[in-house]
């Protein structure tokens, strides 16, 4: 009988966890079986019930696993746990969200891949982690630097070991970081912010035509909404707290004087409906109701006009 094993990633994540996985049940005694794609539940089951009669311990990779549909409660006897003769590594695109009822999953194990913290100083902390993990000396600039740009975790992963080979051994800095990981792409998402904060509206899309290329525009939500965060913050506080806000948010001088440059532009009422309106729009490139690059682009039209209308 079959012991089920769920990992919810795509992409490159998907494959590196798939690999780490056979990697160990590998060093556990199993050979693997194969790969396939989708199927029905009974059929695949049965394999698995009747692997035991002849083999010895094994696994197969299931991918496309959402193809199987919801998964059959009265299946549920023929489940087994870790030391079952087959293991079945189903491979889900996102999470199998209903696919399992509470009694399966009681019964399965799943394994999720990484996904980025959104707030920044989470999303630096997990850097760093990372980074340690990597045995990469990451600098706090250079930290600064990538969270702001890198979404992918698999992206940051690359990144960390390219810079970790490049330094063998050395401190990693910001201008490593900027010789190294800043492409073209990246310098212009750099120019894009910067032209927003200072309200040079002909910059700003012209800079967008080019972000219009790209597969998907949430680093470019998220790098958005991490340079208008310190001008928020300003905006309660009063530019007198702006050392405080620096240690509090933990972030760069250069990131609250462009916060500070976006206060003096745009009315706080404007930057607050834009951070809501990027929190919205994040959420919605994760799930079926997407606006795509047009919701953005009008989010976007709609604050700029509230600064030409403070010029």
């Amino acid at each position: 009988m079959p012991h089920l094993r769920v990992i919810a990633s795509g992409g490159a994540s998907a494959r590196r966890l798939v690999a780490e996985e056979l990697e160990a049940l590998s060093k556990k005694g199993r050979a693997f079986a194969g790969t396939h794609e989708g199927g029905e539940w009974p059929a695949l089951i049965a394999a698995g019930r009747s692997a035991g009669l002849f083999d010895d311990k094994r696994v197969s990779v299931v991918e496309s696993a959402e193809l199987l549909g919801p998964f059959p409660d009265e299946l549920l006897p023929y489940l087994e746990g870790d030391d079952a003769s087959e293991v079945l590594l189903l491979v889900f695109e996102k999470e199998p969200g209903k696919t399992f009822s509470p009694a399966a999953k009681k019964k399965i194990v799943q394994i999720k891949g990484e996904s980025v913290p959104f707030w920044s100083a989470q999303r630096k902390k997990w850097l760093l982690d990372l980074a340690g993990k990597e045995g990469v000396a990451l600098s706090d600039d250079a930290a600064a630097l990538l969270v702001e740009l890198l979404e992918d975790p698999e992206e940051v992963r690359a990144e960390l070991q390219k810079l970790g080979s490049y330094a063998h051994g050395a401190p990693v800095d910001a201008g490593m970081v900027k010789e190294l990981s800043f492409d073209e792409g990246r310098n212009t998402m750099l120019k894009f912010l910067d032209a927003f904060c200072q309200a040079r509206a002909p910059e700003v899309f012209a800079a967008l035509e080019r972000f219009k290329q790209e597969p998907s525009m949430l680093p470019l939500l998220t790098g958005l909404y991490n340079r208008i965060r310190p001008a928020l913050y300003l905006g309660i506080f009063a530019p007198a707290g702006g050392e405080r806000i620096r240690s509090a948010l933990e972030i760069k001088e250069y990131a609250l004087k462009m916060g500070r440059e976006a206060l003096r532009r745009y009315s706080s009422k404007a930057l607050t409906e834009l951070s809501f309106g990027l929190l919205v729009l994040s959420w919605k490139e994760k799930t079926s109701f997407a606006e795509g690059w047009p919701g953005f682009e009008s989010l976007l039209m709609t604050c700029m006009a509230s600064a030409e209308k403070r010029q």
